[in-house]
């Protein structure tokens, strides 16, 4: 009775407390913004099957070795849950057990074993992890004693449990086979101690099971181990379309733009920074972080958090918000005033570090969407308070004026092939001719010197196919891309709209790109504005070309090895990684090797979300870090930097001058690699 009694006490208390602590923690997902997160469950369940409960994000490179310890201390908790579930109901019928899964069925030995072995696989995991963080003191790591005190926590929770187990089998005098770590430590036990010792060891442990899974229940709403809870349901609600993809705001039937106050970030954002488990892995190959700039987003999520545990006792209580649903408007209760994010909470500089090359979210175990709430504290700033960095402007007013970021005539778009008799669509239509593919040549392909080379490469490549091609020449404008990723939606917005009607016109259903950028803009999120398209990125084309024997690429014009650099809107936002490859490796004789931040673990140029036209003045320079990997790669006697991406061939090509290597390294696109040998 008094077993019965202490156990309901503890129950009530650690519940109680637990409630308590969880309502005031999680109050302020009530007064975030709406995000539709329920639909597709069948896409939803599969993703928390094989990255929740499968853990398939955390063995993966550079972090291996902790993904592996990671993984190991997972399903020791997990399996641990039916045995605290049995201490507790023990508290009050001191024989039981789960039906089958007593020792006398072949379930039940087999639930021992399983238990036996993941138990010591998950004092393996947590040894790792102490060595890491009190020995190895990994930099990635948050080095705060929260980390080794739930560690020690969770090897309380395993090892009291062993230690009922170990002392119920030295007083039955049994050693089975099927508990090999239980039978073991229940040999050192009667080695050790008496039975009388050994009865009160066994109820010492039963108690103190209890009493550490109440606190450790109660210290995690506290700490970022906040993600035990609230992880496996931020895989649930995952993005599932491409993190390309941002989303589009209704621009005429709201007030506010963008994220003003931490009550603007939606439910899913806000659960995010209660969800990380500042791991660090978003850091390994961040190129702002890596080069020194002012944002890490492990330190983001926590100031996030911080934030708005700071700002949640002030909000109403669910309760109170529920009784006023149907009350009139004017009686809920009223919200406080908060500090705007930007510039108060986050520092600009932060804010427009970015370059959204996404390597966060790729290495992001429980997948926290990142960039998108950047890009949405940049709308707040741009649309509402017109404060953006002044080179920002110069690009808005380009975009806005001639159709393209330079500010260059709109009727000089056609000019770098005006000797190349390249089909327009305009006159196609007016002579009644078909076309199956639109070439949108973009800005840099049409006004950069150097990527007009490019684009003639390309050309070169499609006419030897006899692919059915046709460019919109001055009818074309820019994408947008650049304007949406710097905050301004509206721009974005205007120029997405009049490259939709152009198309429109001439019944475009596919389309090649030069450019990683255009082609994540118009496949993802031109269908926003009714532009439906199959697009393809020139690497993809010339691959399909030589695949299907329309073009055959004679013995390599390269005698020293090339490297490829990995463009991150292709490669990591849209999984194109194998094309640009297989368009290169089709040249006989290519000596191709790949630098050590490769596919989707590449490392930025530095150019994405519209840094391409922001001054770099904080830390090194993304693209001089980027070629001075290359440079490693290929060797003293250099060779060439293969690239799929205007951005990147200029970023890398600025990157070699910088560094004093334009001697020895050369960059080039791959379409101008595969045209030579043709």
């Amino acid at each position: 009775m008094a077993s019965a009694i202490t156990t309901a006490f503890l129950l009530a208390a650690g519940l109680g407390f637990f409630a308590w602590t969880l309502q005031r923690r999680l109050r302020p997902l009530f007064f975030a913004r709406k995000d539709v997160r329920w639909d597709r469950a069948p896409e939803r369940a599969d993703a928390l099957v094989a990255f929740g409960l499968g853990q398939a994000r955390m063995p993966q490179k550079p972090e291996l070795r902790a993904g592996i310890a990671h993984i190991f201390i997972f399903v020791a908790f997990i399996a641990a849950q039916i045995g605290t579930l049995t201490i507790f109901a023990r508290g009050f019928m001191p024989n039981f057990n789960f039906p089958g899964l007593g020792s006398e069925t072949a379930l039940g030995q087999n639930y021992l074993f399983v238990k036996d072995v993941v138990t010591l696989l998950g004092t393996l995991g947590v040894t790792a992890f102490l060595s890491m963080r009190l020995i190895e003191k990994k930099e990635r790591m948050t080095l705060s004693w929260e980390g080794w005190f739930i560690l020690l926590m969770i090897l309380g929770v395993l090892w009291t449990d062993q230690l009922i187990g170990a002392g119920e089998l030295t007083l039955a005098h049994a050693r089975p086979g099927y508990t090999p770590v239980t039978s073991f430590t229940a040999n050192v036990m009667n080695a050790l101690f008496s039975e009388s010792s050994v009865e009160m060891i066994a109820m010492a442990s039963m108690w103190a099971h209890m009493i550490v899974v109440l606190v450790f229940l109660n210290f995690l709403p506290y700490g970022k181990h906040f993600h035990i809870i609230t992880g496996l349901p931020d895989v649930y609600f995952k993005r599932l379309t491409p993190t390309g993809k941002l989303a589009t705001i209704d621009l005429e039937n709201s007030e506010k733009f963008g994220t003003e106050t931490a009550l603007d970030l939606s439910w899913k954002e806000m659960f995010d920074t209660y969800s990380c488990t500042e791991c660090g892995r978003c850091q390994t190959y961040c190129p702002t972080y890596v080069t020194g700039k002012p944002l890490s987003h492990k330190e983001l999520n926590r100031t996030l958090k911080g934030h708005l545990n700071e700002i949640a006792p002030s909000l109403p209580l669910p309760l109170m918000m529920l009784r006023n649903a149907g009350a009139q408007a004017g009686s809920a209760p009223a919200l406080p005033e908060l500090p705007k994010l930007a510039g108060n909470i986050v520092p600009d500089e932060t804010i427009w570090a970015c370059t959204t090359c996404g390597w966060c979210e790729q290495a992001c175990p429980v997948f926290i969407e990142n960039v998108p709430r950047i890009v949405d504290m940049r709308r707040n700033l741009v649309l509402m308070e017109s404060r953006f960095p002044p080179e920002a402007a110069r690009v808005f007013k380009g975009m806005e004026g001639q159709g393209n970021p330079w500010g260059m005539g709109a009727n000089k778009r056609a000019e770098w092939c005006a000797d190349l008799e390249v089909p327009i669509a305009a006159n196609m239509k007016e002579a009644n001719e078909k076309f199956e593919y639109l070439f949108f040549v973009g800005c840099a392909g049409s006004f950069d010197e150097r990527q007009k080379k490019v684009s003639r490469a390309l050309i070169k490549i499609l006419k030897q196919a006899s692919v059915s091609f046709c460019i919109l020449g001055e009818e074309e404008t820019c994408t947008g891309d650049s304007a949406r990723r710097l905050g301004n939606e509206y721009l974005f917005q205007a120029l997405a709209q009049q490259n939709v009607e152009t198309m429109k016109q001439y019944e475009v259903t596919k389309i090649i790109t030069q450019c990683p950028h255009c082609f994540n803009t118009l496949l993802n999120e031109y269908p926003d504005f009714g532009g439906h398209y199959k697009v393809l990125h020139h690497a993809q084309v010339i691959e399909q070309l030589v695949a299907d024997g329309k073009i055959k690429p004679g013995a390599a014009q390269l005698e020293v090895p090339v490297t490829y650099h990995d463009s991150c809107y292709l490669t990591r936002h849209n999984g194109v990684t194998d094309a640009p490859r297989k368009a290169l490796s089709s040249i006989p004789g290519l000596n191709i090797v790949e630098m050590p931040r490769n596919r989707e673990q590449g490392f930025c140029c530095g150019a994405g979300g519209g840094r391409m036209w922001l001054e770099e003045k904080i830390g090194q320079r993304v693209n001089q870090n980027r070629v001075d990997e290359a440079a490693a790669t290929l060797g003293e006697k250099g060779g060439v930097v293969a690239t799929a991406c205007p951005f990147c061939l200029t970023m890398i090509k600025d990157g070699v001058n910088e560094t004093g290597r334009e001697g020895t390294i050369v960059t080039k696109d791959i379409a101008e690699i595969v045209a030579e040998t043709i």
